[in-house]
């Protein structure tokens, strides 16, 4: 049988004690003490080698979670507010043309005549019989105060209003505003500000000795427009002018182009104040500059009179 080394320890021990004690009380204390000091640290040495050192448990590691993607909703759509860039109103209208009796339109002391606008529906709503004309503020100028409408306009047709009128006695210039009437009772003029449709006309004394009513007359307006055909070889522009006076005379005017190809020779003569078309083409071969073209008519006769020009659209290549 083996005997436990912590015995075999303590038997040596006791023989040195024994062996000691012959040799002196005093001397043999101090060396148990230090043979017992050598002892217990020994066995504490020995004691801590042979306890098993504690292993840390090893960290759980969990499952990485998979990540969420919040989910967005979008609002319903509403609807544009009134006002907004895609809002259509019901009601909305656009002065196109004076057909007769443009502004400044001299007329006789007393004389009848037949004011016409030209005007757009650029609202949601149509327009029919059950619409009226009426008078708003200014010079009645011998008409009613409410015309019936005098045709059927869907959104974006055009409509002519006709009222007949009668000029004041005494001379003068004289201007009536007038709107459109729905048949719910709402007003509306033309453009984004609801303007009122406006007549004005010079009253003068009938005789050109008097007040030159005659040497008055003239151009008052002139605008274009302008049509591109394209082919393989050419470009074909068609340019009209619409010029417009201020009553009976007789016109002499001249084209000006941008290329230098005017043409002086032409006149043109109204029997009472409207708007008369005249057309002219123009054409470039291919290969022709790319740089601006224009036209413009320019009034030399009963006054010089030099209108806006009109750019052209673009060469076909």
């Amino acid at each position: 049988m083996t005997v436990p080394k912590k015995y075999s320890l303590l038997v040596f021990l006791s023989i040195v004690a024994l062996v000691l004690s012959a040799c002196g009380a005093k001397s043999n204390e101090s060396v148990i003490a230090t043979s017992v000091a050598m002892t217990v640290e020994a066995e504490h040495t020995q004691a801590a080698q042979s306890t098993p050192t504690a292993t840390a448990a090893p960290a759980l590691t969990l499952p990485a979670l998979a990540t969420l993607t919040p989910i967005t909703t979008k609002a319903p759509p509403t609807a544009p507010p009134q006002g907004s860039g895609n809002f259509t109103p019901c009601y909305s209208a656009t002065f196109v043309s004076d057909v007769s009796i443009p502004d400044g339109t001299i007329v006789s002391p007393g004389e009848t005549f037949m004011k016409t606008w030209r005007v757009k529906n650029d609202g949601s709503c149509p327009w029919n019989s059950s619409f009226k004309f009426v008078f708003i503020d200014g010079d009645i100028m011998g008409g009613a105060y409410v015309y019936a409408f005098p045709g059927v306009a869907a959104p974006g047709q055009t409509v002519d209003i006709p009222i007949q009128l009668y000029a004041p006695a005494a001379t003068g210039t004289y201007t009536g505003n007038w709107k459109i009437q729905a048949p719910d009772k709402t007003i509306f003029g033309v453009g984004e500000y609801s303007v009122p449709l406006s007549v004005k006309v010079v009253v003068g004394s009938g005789t050109p000795e008097n007040n030159k009513t005659q040497s008055a007359y003239g151009i008052t307006n002139v605008t274009y427009d302008v049509t591109r055909e394209c082919t393989s070889a050419n470009t074909f522009y068609t340019i009209a002018a619409h010029i417009t006076s201020n009553g009976p005379v007789t016109a002499n005017f001249m084209w000006v182009q941008s290329d230098g190809n005017n043409d002086s020779k032409n006149s043109i003569t109204f029997a009472s104040a409207t708007t008369k078309t005249i057309t002219r083409d123009w054409s470039q071969h291919i290969g022709s500059s790319s740089s601006e073209r224009w036209a413009q008519i320019i009034v030399t006769d009963p006054a010089y009179q030099e209108f806006p020009k009109v750019t052209l659209p673009p060469l076909c290549w």
